[in-house]
């Protein structure tokens, strides 16, 4: 997992030797932080092969398969997205936004659709936020 959460961090990754299109996508982001001095409330997760709801828990402090609001989990039919915006990215994977308080503080979540992913992460993705 790679965990981005000031702007320190954020243009140190830009310098990893990371995928083109995570890399126009980390960059899209960071820029968008920063033009509108959010670079301090901004904190970006790049799930990696083998990361699981362990390391979101760990890095993060919440679960993407559990919603606190509505007390649900992923496996339960009456389940609610933990994020409050989500979009697919064409050609890489997803994209969540999970906002926390009302100060503007959000996570900024990239889940690849590659081999090595959390299935269950990705099955996820995959129902709740669909291709087109």
């Amino acid at each position: 997992m790679i965990s981005l959460y000031d702007a320190a961090t954020m243009k140190a990754a830009l310098l990893l030797p990371l995928d083109p299109a995570l890399r126009r996508l980390l960059s899209d982001r960071i820029q968008d932080a920063i033009a509108c001095g959010l670079e301090g409330l901004t904190y970006i997760i790049v799930v990696e092969p083998g990361d699981g709801e362990a390391d979101f828990i760990r890095e993060g402090a919440f679960s993407p398969f559990w919603n606190p609001l509505s007390e649900t989990r992923y496996s339960d039919p009456a389940h609610i997205p933990p994020w409050d915006w989500a979009e697919r990215l064409d050609g890489w994977g997803w994209e969540f936004i999970r906002t926390v308080g009302n100060d503007g503080f959000a996570f900024i979540v990239l889940v690849p659709d590659s081999e090595g992913g959390d299935p269950r992460l990705r099955a996820m993705c995959r129902e709740l936020i669909p291709c087109g």
